[in-house]
Order: C-alpha cells, then sequence, then structure tokens
C-alpha cells in the first residue's frame, strides 16, 4: 500500500479544510507536505502555486517550491524561489544556505560563496554551512582553504561521517595520506559498510604502500558490495605496487566479468602483461577493451604501441590511424600514425632495393 493510500483520511480532511477555508495557507502547507512525504512532487507545486496565488510573499510557500524543483534538479527555478524568499527575508540562513546550493549546482560558484558568507554572517556556528563552503573551495582545488572549513564544520560536529569522509579527500588530494586514513575511520565509525568510504581508505593505505591494512580494507569493500567493478579494479593496482602480479590478474578478471561493457579491467591488465612482455595477450585484451568502448581513442594507442613491440607496423598503422580519427587534434596520436607510416615505408623501400640488388 502506497503512502496516499494508507494517510486517506489525511488528505481528505486537509482537503476538506482547504474547501472550508480557500484563504488560510496553513492549510495549503500541510496539504504539500502530506504531498511530498509521499512522493507526490507535481501535486505539491500545484498545492503551493495556489496559496501563492491567495499570498505572493508567503515565504514557506517559496522556499518549498524552491526546494521541491532543487529535487527535480531544476535549478534555476529552485534560485527564482529562493530569492523570491528572499526578497521576504535577506537574513533567512537557511534559504541563503539553500540559494548557495543551488547557485553551486550550475556552476555559479562566486554567487554560491556570497550567499554561504551571508549565512554565516547570520550564524556561525552552522556545520552545513562551512561543509558547503568548503566543498566550492575543493572544486577549485585550493584545497587547504578547503580543509579550514571542513575543520571548522567538524569543530561543531565532530563524528559527522560526511564531514570527515569530505576532509580525507581533501587531504589526499594533498597527499597526507596519514591525517585522510584518520578521517576515513571516523567516517566508518558510523558507516562501517559505507563501500565508498572502504575503498577510499583502502587506497589511502596502498598510497603510504602499507598493503597488509590496503588488502585487508579492499576485502571489506567487496563483503559489503561484491559487485563493487571499482574495487575490483583499485585492488590490481595496489597489488601490481606490491608485486603480486597474479593476484593482480584475478583482480582484473573478476572485474571484467562484473562489467564488460567498461574497458578498464581489459586495458589494465592488458598494460600489465606489456610489462611483462604477453604481448600476444595482452593484444587480444585490447581488442576486447576497443569492443567494450569503442570510441576510446587510448586503447588504440595502447593497442598500436604493442603491435609496434611485436613488429607488426601494418596493425600499428591501423590502430594509430583510428586513434586519430577518434582524435583529430591530438597532434602526439598523429605524430605516432605518421612516424610508424613513414618508418614502414622506409623499411618496404629497404626491402625493395635489397631485393633487386640480390636480382629477387
Amino acid at each position: 500500500m502506497d503512502f496516499y493510500e494508507e494517510n486517506k483520511q489525511a488528505f481528505e480532511e486537509v482537503k476538506s479544510r482547504i474547501a472550508s477555508e480557500p484563504d488560510n495557507p496553513e492549510h495549503y502547507l500541510v496539504y504539500g507536505k502530506l504531498c511530498v512525504l509521499g512522493d507526490m512532487c507535481e501535486e505539491a507545486l500545484e498545492c503551493y502555486d495556489r496559496l501563492l496565488k491567495i499570498d505572493p510573499l508567503n515565504i514557506q510557500a517559496l522556499v518549498n517550491t524552491g526546494s521541491l524543483y532543487f529535487f527535480k534538479q531544476d535549478y534555476e527555478k529552485a534560485i527564482n524561489f529562493y530569492a523570491r524568499a528572499m526578497e521576504t527575508n535577506d537574513e533567512n540562513v537557511s534559504v541563503l544556505y539553500n540559494l548557495g546550493n543551488a547557485y553551486a549546482e550550475i556552476g555559479k560558484t562566486n554567487q554560491a560563496m556570497e550567499c554561504y558568507q551571508k549565512a554565516l554572517k547570520l550564524d556561525k556556528n552552522d556545520p552545513e554551512i562551512y561543509n558547503a563552503v568548503a566543498l566550492l573551495y575543493q572544486d577549485k582545488d585550493e584545497y587547504p582553504e578547503a580543509v579550514t572549513n571542513f575543520q571548522r564544520a567538524l569543530s561543531f560536529d565532530a563524528n559527522n561521517p560526511v564531514y570527515n569522509d569530505n576532509i580525507a579527500g581533501a587531504f589526499v588530494k594533498m597527499k597526507m595520506y596519514d591525517e585522510a586514513v584518520y578521517h576515513y575511520k571516523k567516517a566508518l565509525k558510523l558507516l562501517p559498510r559505507d563501500e565508498k568510504i572502504l575503498l577510499c581508505l583502502a587506497n589511502a593505505y596502498s598510497s603510504i604502500k602499507k598493503y597488509k591494512e590496503a588488502d585487508e580494507y579492499f576485502e571489506k569493500t567487496v563483503e559489503a558490495a561484491p559487485n563493487y567493478y571499482n574495487a575490483y579494479i583499485c585492488h590490481a593496482i595496489s597489488l601490481t605496487e606490491e608485486g603480486k602480479i597474479n593476484e593482480a590478474y584475478e583482480k582484473y578478471d573478476i572485474a571484467a566479468k562484473i562489467n564488460p561493457d567498461k574497458s578498464n579491467a581489459f586495458v589494465l591488465k592488458a598494460n600489465l602483461l606489456v610489462s611483462e612482455k604477453e604481448y600476444a595477450k595482452a593484444l587480444d585484451l585490447y581488442k576486447k577493451g576497443i569492443n567494450a568502448e569503442p570510441q576510446n581513442a587510448k586503447i588504440y594507442v595502447y593497442a598500436g604501441n604493442t603491435s609496434v613491440l611485436v613488429g607488426d607496423k601494418i596493425a600499428a598503422i591501423k590502430n594509430y590511424k583510428k586513434a586519430s580519427d577518434i582524435v583529430p587534434d591530438d597532434k602526439e596520436t598523429k605524430l605516432l600514425f605518421y612516424d610508424t607510416v613513414c618508418d614502414y615505408l622506409e623499411n618496404v623501400k629497404k626491402i625493395k632495393k635489397e631485393n633487386y640488388k640480390s636480382g629477387r
């Protein structure tokens, strides 16, 4: 039974109140809230629209409408309604925060930062706003500033798993892996089976060559999410760095079975095979990678490079040509193609000359 059926009496009662008191805004707000709880977004929007025709300055209706459009990812409309709410009360911290979030979603970071800073002037103790400011800095690759604001958020809510996860990610970007490990572990105390945090922690351990701990958390990741493709890819990379090549092959094979429509497992295993001089096996895997992602120019380049190593310059030329067609503005790929063609033609010319001298 859905939410509406379970709460049909409440819906009907509020409808009756609206009918008997059509100018009372509270009835519309209650009905709109019921619709939101029942995931009836369009009905809620219609309800708030009716209310705004009666009371155009009703701040709650404006904010709720903005939030519904935000949920629908119609950020321009969300901004419009939040801005109208701000005209009614320009010192509403919640509205400023929501308006900043909407601006951030469409890449208007300066306007978003302005909203957050205004909100912080009104309330310096809101960790959510500091977290939002930090995320803006992080998006601009300004990681020290991001860390400072994540720390401010944590000063009000030290065990918040989101803030700990966020600051850990910033520390990873700054290559401060010990600090990242500390915060990922704090996040996991509240979210012990969050596969993304588990994987990030495993990668952080791998980055500081603590492979035993890394292996432990890679295994915990796939226990929590057995079909997590990236977990097997990352574990394979870590095992390769550890020198456990055969185990890395196994992880790539598992990833390929989980999602044969992705090229990473095929290509990365092929690259590893090339380093082990297993060229024929590598070329077979590059073909599988190409089948999975036929518009990925890099795979053709890898296949071309490997074809050169086995002396098959015609195959190399074909692969480089295909890569060049996919990324026609890439000068490096074009150079590979032309150099290989020239080298091939030079060899053909040399062979003809030798054959001519020998009288063949």
